[in-house]
């Protein structure tokens, strides 16, 4: 296949023979040895026998299928390579499905766990953020980011557990945010995101971390409701935030995931923050002060760095 196009996000390098606009450009001038996944476009997909159906797509012994609308059809086959078939209602690039769905079940694949989340990197450290749909996630990020934090990743968190280290991995370069929110980032891009029926803007932002592996410090989790600090509360709050855990769940090595998340519990401190209530900027910037607050608490309290 064509190595057209190089990409860099969570941890992996993207080889494909499209632009990758999702993910941030490998330079060309930095050749760094790291496990790579292929992205291919084919004109038919493979035979793959019976599969068994999960949400729209299918689950084989050695990967997924799974489609867009009359878009594209993707195939990934064990972690490694993505092939893409594409249909009547084909536009010329890869949907966002590819850049979430596709890619976190990719990484789960591969042994990585994947948030639906937010994460930002404080004093060398990773934390995320975590909380339901419209618990102001990214909002609280995008003004943490004004206090000085970097972006890691929004909406797709992806961690990974691996000798005794648990670790954050950079993922997309960008943010969707509401229209005033996207205003107020200090970014290199901002433009509408097209048909969203929220009226989101993609926004890239400056303060991004560097593509390195970052140490998990602890989950910032936006709700109302008090949370017990035991083991399995804790497991349970990081469950809680999977990333597609339908898909996670069916996946071959859903027992060794368990496994790890039951590490990260162990590991890591948990702290709360009232969901968001109010969009005004002045009650938005007191709220980051406050997580801010908690991060470095949260920071200061892990046990032995979480790499021990």
């Amino acid at each position: 296949m064509s190595d057209e196009y190089r990409a860099s996000a969570f941890g992996l390098t993207w080889h494909s023979d499209i632009a990758l606009d999702g993910f941030d450009q490998w330079p060309p001038t930095l050749d760094t040895p790291r496990p790579c996944v292929r992205v291919t476009r084919v004109a038919a997909l493979a035979d793959r026998g019976p599969g068994h159906a999960l949400n729209r797509g299918q689950l084989y012994p050695d990967g997924i299928r799974l489609g867009w609308g009359d878009a594209v059809v993707f195939d990934m086959i064990d972690g490694a390579r993505i092939d893409y078939l594409p249909g009547p209602g084909w536009r010329g690039s890869l949907p966002f499905t590819f850049y979430s769905t596709i890619s976190a079940v990719t990484l789960a694949w591969r042994g990585t766990i994947p948030f639906h989340a937010c994460m930002v990197e404080v004093d060398g450290c990773a934390v995320l953020i975590a909380g339901r749909s419209g618990a102001g996630k990214s909002s609280l990020t995008a003004a943490l980011l004004r206090l000085g934090a970097r972006l890691v990743a929004d909406d797709l968190a992806v961690i990974g557990v691996a000798d005794g280290r648990i670790e954050a991995m950079r993922g997309r370069p960008t943010m969707r945010q509401h229209r005033d929110t996207a205003a107020r980032i200090d970014a290199d891009l901002r433009v509408p995101v097209p048909d969203d029926p929220r009226g989101k803007w993609l926004v890239r932002p400056r303060a991004r971390a560097a593509d390195v592996a970052l140490p998990l410090a602890g989950l910032l989790t936006l709700t109302d409701r008090p949370l017990a600090l035991d083991a399995r509360a804790k497991l349970a709050a990081l469950a809680a935030h999977l990333f597609r855990p339908r898909w996670l769940a069916a996946l071959p090595n859903q027992a060794v995931r368990r496994h790890d998340l039951l590490k990260i519990a162990a590991a890591i401190p948990i702290a709360t923050l009232p969901a968001i209530a109010t969009f005004d900027p002045h009650d938005q910037e007191d709220r980051a002060h406050r997580a801010l607050a908690q991060i470095r608490t949260m920071i200061a309290a892990r046990p032995a760095r979480t790499s021990q």
